[in-house]
């Protein structure tokens, strides 16, 4: 919860004061968010400090470097994974991943961008917050950088067979097959390329995460190296967020670390510094190839194409903040210039996601990208884009729209979520990087009044910089990328040639020497470590009850309304659930596409463009969402629907009931060439995103299997659902799918199966209220049953014998799945279960699959509907793989694990269970998924009483020999003959990208 700004103020902080061996340079208030900002300097060494007081219990700490590096080995990335592996004082193997279930964190990560690596994580307790400060200190600033670890998270030349000296020699790595998987994805690559080629004078013109082709000639001197050169004090800043004191956090940092070191900048030349990118006097043209995309909706529109230009200094703080008020006027929404001029004549299938304004560098960048285009079409492309520029120039912005985004960034503002600081820590990183006015950049109201008097000085202001930045900006670069039918070929070629030109050079002693090496990882990898000297919460340490939250149930018109008041900062949160059960078969399939479209095609009364308008100047929009929650109390049986949710200030409560109401009871599903065009955006939407998800959909292809709740997740939006909107989109004649959104809309927009809830700000409730009634009392129908449930209790039956799916895809990596059904959530063993996962997860799968076999994660986890999910991402070795998830019993049976194991997972369990919600989103466990205090609170109580034999137990009874029958198994990847080895299942191949 978020209260005054004087309640969080720090009194005892002054300009110019010393505080632990820092300076306080500024302080500021910044009433929009309610929070006080304090900037420090640590005069010994250089280190700032950006600390934001506010009344939030989520707090957070970062420490972050710029990191800028002159080729593309990944070197950033690397190190980042490797001071990871062990400390000073934390010596033993990855106390990241370790910290990862001895914590109650909310958030624990470290992450590379172009020019910068930070560290951060968010908790609630302060122990752990003392305690996760410790961990990540230490690791940055001591660690130990072993050159095993430096072989295991980077690259190394390894044995296929590590056992056997006569098997292939190979290239293995964490790092180096995360970014093969990156790579596979076509707009990845795209986007790298963009950045690389519209600022090549610098640092971006490498690959910070690490070309897998260049990968290979990082030496484990140069991490050691660029460590030295950038981990240190005088290139850092410390950032925290919270409730916490900071006088506490500055002397642990002092204390600690930074009283150790002195400024070296002026005596080693250390400058990290980014320079401006040169500008240039003329447009550049690059086309690169990557490979093709079967899954296409249109075959003969592969490509995508890019117009970029170099804009403002990130460090300009309202000219960043106007350009990306212009790149929403330009790009967003279809009242957008160039949604109108390049998505709706379905020149491309979609914006391509490099789409929009980017302030993640020295030099911001604006870019209208497309996807789904056709080469020929490309000279097309940068004719409308220069037409569209002059139209916007000539005529303007409507006035509306602007009101509409700039309503957007009021909502956005004064909307609470769970994870505040962390979103503003990712949002200050790049300007902070480059030294930019963080205070200043917080101050949103001031720039959006500085916007307001210029429009009004000026109505052409606008247009102005869009002259000055789009039109007559000589840094352009018109990017093109086409898909080649060799680009496996070539790309493994490639590989092979990196590989075998490493492979010359070894003398036969040299590889008897990586035979020793891969031997001595193994056995450091399996070794047993002694990790209480890492700190820890307990279970004790867990309040024992929760915090309940005063819900009250109210009638009205017969419809059960859930209320909630809550401290909401002047906003009203509002949802409801339409049951869908009684739709045909054929219909369901098409309720994920109904809500797409629902809200996006106009009504009797207003075009889709105008209802867009309407939407964003008066809510923060309307939401149309696929529901489907599992029964708490019983098997294979789940409830069907959708959620439709909005949420505005509370002087807009009547006008966003009014647009509910005219989309109920005014919808308009008529205008084909609109239809068409959210089809085919959605259709590219879901396809472009197969590379990243793919663990997700492996696990939704093979939980499919085993649980009816999971097959009708998988039918709209796993695989099948993909598979679905492809062949849709490819429909010469969509008007019977359009008839049957009417159907959907006139069978399920009434108040037949209805409930709903509000969140809202005391002393609204009646105001609220009465606007609910208006908008039931408009709806057509009678309120009758508003949960109904959709029972299979044989769908066991209907599923044998068990099956695996192998869904071919042209990538080159694997994401492997096997699914379990066991037990709904309250069952007495659901809590069990839960533990187990979470100890399977980090003790025995984490070590084999990511340790080992170099798969980017892994993991087991307990869904709702009581399906244990395994699962692998980014994996170079799955046929081995699906034998370590058939292990995972025989491995609780060893018994090998010790009581602090168990006492870990639990505390990764609360991790989730103990999240923070903010006040918009309190009492949605029980109105979406029937999971109250009440429940929460014993399945709270059933996790904390979970014992080692009860582990052993669940696992013997769902994991053992008996479960087989009862599993599914998925590979999402490209040809894997080794599948057919797996007798015992029974495999199905589906060529997905045909």
């Amino acid at each position: 919860m978020v209260r005054s700004l004087t309640s969080s103020k720090l009194t005892e902080v002054s300009e110019g004061k010393e505080l632990e061996g820092f300076v306080v340079q500024e302080v500021s208030e910044i009433p929009e968010f309610c929070l006080s900002a304090y900037r420090l300097l640590h005069q010994p060494t250089g280190a700032q400090y950006l600390h934001i007081q506010r009344d939030d219990t989520n707090n957070v700490f970062s420490v972050g470097f710029r990191t800028t590096p002159n080729n593309s080995t990944g070197l950033p990335h690397i190190l980042e994974h490797t001071t990871l592996c062990g400390s000073l004082r934390y010596p033993c193997r990855d106390p990241f991943f370790k910290m990862l279930n001895r914590s109650l964190a909310t958030f624990m990560n470290a992450m590379t961008g172009p020019d910068y690596t930070i560290y951060p994580f968010s908790t609630q307790n302060i122990q752990d917050y003392k305690n996760l400060m410790s961990v990540y200190l230490d690791a940055v600033f001591n660690p130990q950088l072993k050159e095993s670890d430096f072989r295991q998270e980077g690259w190394r030349l390894e044995h296929e067979n590590l056992n056997d000296p006569m098997s292939p020699i190979i290239i293995k790595g964490v790092v180096f097959n995360e970014m093969k998987g990156v790579f596979s994805e076509n707009q990845s690559l795209f986007e790298q390329n963009l950045l690389n080629n519209i600022l090549p004078g610098h640092t971006y013109s490498f690959v910070s995460g690490g070309d897998p082709l260049v990968i290979p000639n990082l030496t484990y001197e140069d991490l050691k190296a660029f460590h030295a050169h950038y981990y240190s004090p005088s290139n850092s800043r410390f950032y925290s967020y919270g409730n916490f004191p900071l006088v506490d956090h500055l002397k642990y940092v002092n204390d600690k670390y930074l009283s150790n070191f002195k400024n070296t900048l002026p005596e080693d030349g250390r400058n990290t510094s980014v320079p401006s990118e040169r500008r240039w006097s003329a447009e550049r043209h690059k086309h690169i190839c990557c490979r093709p995309d079967y899954m296409s909706t249109d075959l003969k529109k592969h490509s995508t194409i890019a117009i970029s230009v170099l804009c403002s200094d990130i460090t300009d703080i309202q000219e960043t903040f106007e350009l990306q008020v212009l790149s929403q006027l330009l790009v967003h929404g279809p009242n957008s210039a160039f949604y109108k001029t390049l998505i709706e004549p379905n020149i491309g299938s979609a914006f391509a996601p490099a789409t929009g304004y980017e302030v993640q560098t020295k030099d911001s960048v604006f870019t209208v990208g497309l996807q789904g285009v056709n080469p020929k079409d490309f000279d097309e492309v940068v004719q409308l884009y220069n037409e569209t520029l002059t139209n916007v120039v000539k005529e303007g912005f409507d006035e509306k729209h602007i009101e509409g985004v700039l309503h957007g960034i009021e909502l956005n503002i004064k909307h609470q979520s769970a994870n505040f600081g962390l979103g503003l820590l990712f949002g200050l990183t790049s300007l902070w990087n480059h030294d930019g006015d963080l205070v200043k950049a917080m101050k949103v109201e001031d720039q959006v009044s500085i916007l307001r008097r210029s429009l009004r000085e000026n109505p052409c202001h606008l247009q102005d910089k869009v002259v000055k930045y789009m039109k007559e900006n000589t840094h352009r670069l018109v990017l093109t990328m086409s898909p080649d039918e060799d680009y496996e070929v070539k790309q493994a070629k490639a590989e092979q040639e990196v590989l075998h030109t490493k492979l010359a050079a070894l003398s036969q002693q040299d590889k008897e020497v990586l035979f020793q090496q891969a031997l001595k990882l193994r056995n450091e990898q399996e070794k047993t470590e002694d990790t209480s000297i890492l700190p820890a919460l307990h279970v004790e340490d867990l309040k024992k009850e929760i915090d309940l939250t005063p819900l009250t149930d109210v009638d009205i018109l017969s419809v059960p309304i859930q209320v909630c008041v809550q401290p909401t900062n002047g906003m009203t949160y509002f949802r409801g659930i339409l049951n869908t059960s009684e739709l045909s078969s054929e219909l369901k399939m098409l309720v994920p596409l109904f809500c797409e479209i629902a809200t996006k095609m106009g009504t009797q009364r207003h075009t889709y463009q105008e209802l867009h308008q309407l939407a964003q100047l008066k809510t923060g929009g309307l939401t149309v969402t696929n529901h489907i929650a599992d029964d708490t109390m019983e098997m294979n049986s789940y409830e069907e629907g959708i959620l439709f949710s909005s949420y505005c200030l509370d002087r807009n409560v009547k006008d966003m009931f009014t647009l509910w109401t005219e989309l109920f009871n005014e919808g308009s599903y008529s205008d084909m060439k609109r239809f068409e065009t959210l089809v085919r955006e959605a259709a590219v939407q879901l396809i472009s995103g197969i590379s990243d998800m793919g663990h997700h959909y492996a696990m939704s292809s093979a939980a499919s299997v085993v649980n009816p709740a999971s097959y009708r997740k998988e039918l709209s939006s796993g695989l099948s659902y993909v598979g679905k909107m492809k062949e849709i989109s490819q429909m010469s004649d969509l008007s019977h799918v359009l008839a049957q959104m009417g159907q959907i809309s006139q069978t399920v927009f009434n108040k037949n199966h209805l409930r709903c809830a509000i969140n809202l700000n005391p002393g609204t409730e009646d105001a609220v209220l009465k606007e609910v009634e208006m908008f039931l009392g408009s709806l057509s129908g009678r309120a009758g049953l508003p949960l109904l449930k959709t029972k299979d209790p044989n769908y066991y039956l209907k599923k044998l014998p068990v099956r695996g799916f192998h869904h071919i895809h042209s990538i080159p990596v694997n994401f492997a799945a096997k699914s379990v059904s066991t037990v709904y959530y309250c069952h007495s063993h659901f809590s069990s279960l839960r533990v187990m996962a979470r100890l399977i997860t980090s003790k025995f799968l984490h070590p084999q699959i990511r340790e080992k076999g170099g798969a980017y994660g892994s993991g087991l986890s307990l869904s709702p509907s009581g399906v244990l999910n395994f699962y692998s991402y980014r994996d170079p070795n799955s046929a081995v793989t699906f034998d370590i998830f058939d292990q995972a019993n025989e491995w609780v049976q060893q018994n090998s694990f010790t009581d602090e194991d168990i006492e870990e997972a639990k505390l990764g369990v609360f991790q989730t269970v103990d999240a923070p919600i903010p006040p918009g989103s309190k009492g949605m466990n029980k109105f979406l998924y029937g999971i109250d205090d009440l429940l929460l609170q014993m399945h709270r109580s059933a996790l904390m009483s979970v014992t080692r034999q009860d582990i052993i137990e669940v696992a013997e009874e769902y994991l053992g020999q008996n479960s087989q029958s009862k599993c599914g198994c998925a590979l999402l990847g490209p040809k894997n003959e080794v599948l057919h080895l797996r007798k015992k299942e029974i495999w199905e191949f589906v060529q997905q990208d045909v």
